[in-house]
């Protein structure tokens, strides 16, 4: 089936998500609009026609089905809301927005489309895996997350750390979690002094009493070489702990372990049963084949097969909402109430 698709930029994840749509069959349908010369030379130097590849969203808009944004978080709004109201179904990379008010300016122009946002570890399939754990049940009930999100890499010129990474562990936090958190606090900080932050400390607070811990940042070391940003290093680390159990991830190195593990009170101590671990197996995939995954369960929602992988409420608005009240929090030096 051809699908007319429309991709607004094409910055450092433009060929990823290139790769995608080819894996799919479905790039012969894909037009480019970036306002570079040089970003419309690499399309074309990718194999995209030169007729595909443009500066202006007008030139194509009329034929699109569907829309990519891949423009810079704070021009997200100005772009998508001629879209919303042109009633294009809508693929936002994450976070959707640069503030809580344009979020909600969006979804206040939602007509009966569909708005995805793009929250890439979503479609992991490490993290599908300990999704189905949690929702299985077989982790108990969930007390704790941490996840580490850090590494030397560059520091972006259109957000900061909270923005680009921690945005992508807050998420896989509430859908592990299956709420939104009730309370925030953190703590960041702007050593570049370029009005972004490039390291921030955040707890999440949950409906069930249960709580999340992310650190993120750009100025301390990551383990690996980063598998997307050539030259960048990162430690990319979620764990979800649980009464029956934990899991723990390693993105970098492609790991999961899930701990079958529960405390007894014994003799008047609360002592692990430590029941072992096992490692499941899981395809290693490239980036562009888990943004394929995105984009697919992108495609399924537009068909009415299934609701967003990640819906414009929660993870758009949501998140806005979240993002505003760290950034309240650092500032106040104070827990934020949601």
């Amino acid at each position: 089936m051809t699908r007319n698709i429309l991709q607004i930029g094409f910055g450092n994840f433009g060929p990823t998500h290139l790769a995608a749509w080819r894996s799919l069959g479905l790039a012969d349908g894909l037009y480019v609009v970036d306002p570079s010369a040089a970003a419309q030379q690499r399309c074309r130097d990718l194999g995209l026609p030169g007729d595909h590849v443009g500066g202006a969203v007008a030139a194509f808009l009329d034929l699109a089905e569907l829309v990519v944004v891949l423009a810079p978080t704070d021009r997200h709004f100005a772009v998508c809301q001629p879209l919303l109201a042109a009633g294009k179904h809508l693929f936002i990379e994450k976070p959707m927005t640069a503030t809580l008010a344009e979020a909600e300016g969006l979804r206040d122009l939602l007509q009966d489309q569909v708005v995805q946002v793009g929250f890439y570890f979503r479609a992991h399939p490490l993290a599908q895996i300990v999704k189905q754990e949690v929702d299985a049940g077989r982790l108990g009930d969930l007390r704790y997350i941490s996840a580490r999100f850090h590494g030397y890499k560059r520091a972006r010129g259109d957000s900061g750390v909270v923005g680009n990474d921690a945005v992508h562990f807050i998420d896989q936090a509430n859908w592990m979690m299956g709420a939104l958190p009730v309370a925030v606090d953190a703590v960041t900080r702007d050593h570049f002094d370029r009005g972004y932050d490039d390291l921030a400390l955040i707890r999440l607070f949950y409906p069930s009493g249960a709580m999340a811990h992310i650190e993120v940042g750009c100025i301390q070391p990551g383990r690996w070489n980063d598998n997307i940003v050539p030259g960048s290093t990162q430690t990319k680390e979620f764990v979800v702990a649980g009464n029956e159990g934990g899991a723990e991830i390693d993105y970098q190195t492609h790991e999961l372990r899930l701990h079958r593990v529960r405390h007894e009170l014994v003799d008047g101590l609360w002592r692990p049963n430590n029941r072992g671990v096992e490692m499941p197996y899981a395809p290693v995939l490239e980036p562009f084949q888990v943004v394929a995954g995105e984009f697919a369960a992108f495609l399924d929602a537009v068909d009415g097969k299934a609701p967003p992988l990640a819906g414009i409420e929660e993870c758009g608005v949501g998140m806005a909402r979240i993002l505003d009240a760290i950034y309240r929090s650092s500032a106040q030096e104070q827990r934020i109430s949601l």
